[in-house]
C-alpha cells in the first residue's frame, strides 16, 4: 500500500503582505496555487500511489471561485485516468455546503460531507483491505471533540483516520485519545507548521504544501506513505510552486553604497522565490543605508538587478544604526546660538532662579559657564544632522 496525505492547501488563498509586484513575476503567484496542486498530481502519478488522502482545507474559503473549481476538477480527473481514488473531507475554511459547488465531483473523489463520522471501505490492487474514516465541518467551527465517535480499528489490514483540527474550537483532540482507537495512521490537518506527533502509529500534521505568507517557510510539502513489510514508513515531498525565504547579506567591509548591486547580483533561486532579504555588519555605510531602505528606493533599485525568478519583497538591517535627528538649519546657527548665550547678562537670565540659592551662586561663574555652553554644542553638534553638513565616518 502506497498513499499520498496532504492537507491545507488552501487553493484560493492570495499571496499575503506583498505591496508591488513586477509584471513579470506576477503571472507566477496567480498560477501559483494551480502549480502546486499539478505538482501534487504529478506526484502521485510518479509514485503511483493507491489512493490520495485530502484532509481539509483544500479552498481557502466555503465559496471557492468557478476557476478554482474547475483547475480543481479537472486536476482529478487526471487522478480518475489513472484510477487513484482521493478521500477528501471540509475543513474549517471549506465547510461544505453542497450548493457551492458548480461542477459534479468525479467518481474517483470520495467525500466526507457531514459533521457525523463515517468510514469507506476501500481494497488496493494488491488486495489489502484499508478503512478510512472521517468527519466534514459544516460550520466553520466544531467545539466538540469528535475522537470518541471514530470507531475502533475494525476487520481490515489498515484503518486510517482523516481528521482536521485539534484545538478549540476546531475539534479538539488529545494524542492520547488517537491512540486509544488502534488505527495505523491519523491522517492531520489544520496545523500549518508541519508536525510528526508520534510514530507508532504515524500521527501526522503535513503542513501546508504552500506558504501564503511571509511566516510560512518551514514547509515539508505533502507526505508519501507506505507499507514496508508489517510497518508503515512516511516520508516528506516537497511540491511548492512559490517558496518564501529570508537571507542574511554581510556588508562587512563594504565602503561604498554601489559596491551593494554586484552582491545582489549573484543571488540565485532553484524555485520562484518571494525573498526578504536582511543586511548585517552595514557599519561602513551607516546613516545613508537606513534611510534608502526606508524609503523604499533600494527596494526597487535591487529588484531591477535580481534575477527574474526572484522577487525581492522586503528590505531591512539587522542591526539598525541610530539615525540623528535632522535640523533643516545650517551648522554655523548653532555657533550663532551658543555666542549668544555666552553673554553674561543673558547667561545669568537663564540661571536667575538657581542664582537665588547662596550656596550655589559661587559655582556659577564663567568657568562654569564656559564649561555648560561647550558642552551644549558638541551634544547639539553630535546628535543632530545639519542642512549641506557632510558626514564622515
Amino acid at each position: 500500500m502506497k498513499f499520498l496525505h496532504a492537507a491545507d492547501l488552501h487553493l484560493d488563498r492570495s499571496f499575503e503582505g506583498l505591496t508591488s509586484v513586477p509584471e513579470t513575476f506576477q503571472k507566477r503567484l496567480t498560477t501559483a496555487n494551480q502549480k502546486m496542486l499539478e505538482n501534487i498530481i504529478e506526484t502521485a502519478l510518479v509514485q503511483a500511489v493507491d489512493f490520495i488522502l485530502l484532509a481539509g482545507d483544500t479552498f481557502h474559503q466555503n465559496r471557492p471561485t468557478l476557476k478554482t473549481q474547475r483547475y480543481f476538477f479537472q486536476a482529478m480527473a487526471r487522478l480518475a485516468e489513472a484510477d487513484i481514488p482521493v478521500f477528501m473531507n471540509f475543513g474549517n475554511h471549506d465547510f461544505y455546503q453542497a450548493e457551492r459547488y458548480w461542477f459534479e465531483f468525479p467518481e474517483n473523489i470520495h467525500l466526507f460531507t457531514d459533521e457525523a463520522v463515517e468510514t469507506k471501505n476501500f481494497t488496493t490492487n494488491a488486495g489489502e483491505k484499508v478503512a478510512i474514516t472521517s468527519f466534514s465541518y459544516q460550520h466553520p467551527t466544531i467545539e466538540t471533540g469528535m475522537v470518541e465517535k471514530f470507531p475502533r480499528k475494525g476487520e481490515v489490514d489498515f484503518q486510517i483516520g482523516m481528521y482536521h483540527g485539534g484545538q478549540m474550537p476546531y475539534a479538539p483532540f488529545q494524542l492520547t485519545e488517537l491512540m486509544t482507537k488502534g488505527y495505523d495512521y491519523w491522517a492531520l490537518g489544520h496545523i500549518h507548521v508541519p508536525q510528526v506527533l508520534a510514530q507508532k502509529p504515524y500521527v501526522i500534521y503535513p503542513g501546508t504544501p504552500q506558504g501564503h505568507t511571509q511566516k510560512e517557510t518551514e514547509l515539508a510539502g505533502v507526505t508519501l506513505v507506505e507499507t514496508q513489510g508489517n510497518q508503515l514508513l512516511a516520508q516528506t515531498l516537497p511540491v511548492e510552486a512559490i517558496r518564501w525565504e529570508k537571507r542574511k547579506i554581510s556588508l562587512a567591509g563594504i565602503r561604498q553604497p554601489r559596491e551593494i548591486f554586484p552582491l545582489v547580483r549573484r543571488l540565485r533561486s532553484d524555485l520562484p522565490t518571494l525573498l526578504h532579504l536582511e543586511f548585517s555588519e552595514v557599519t561602513g555605510l551607516g546613516e545613508e543605508l537606513a534611510y534608502q531602505i526606508n524609503s523604499g528606493e533600494l527596494l526597487e533599485a535591487l529588484q531591477a538587478e535580481v534575477s527574474t525568478e526572484i522577487l525581492l519583497w522586503k528590505l531591512t538591517l539587522a542591526e539598525v544604526p541610530a539615525e540623528r535627528p535632522y535640523l533643516s538649519v545650517e551648522k554655523k546657527l548653532v555657533e550663532q546660538l551658543i555666542a549668544t548665550y555666552q553673554e553674561p547678562e543673558i547667561f545669568s537670565d537663564l540661571l536667575s532662579e538657581l542664582e537665588q540659592n547662596p550656596q550655589l551662586h559661587p559655582m556659577l561663574d564663567q568657568e562654569f559657564r564656559s564649561d555648560v555652553l561647550l558642552q551644549l554644542k558638541e551634544k547639539i553638534t553630535d546628535n543632530y544632522r545639519f542642512r549641506g553638513a557632510v558626514d564622515v565616518d
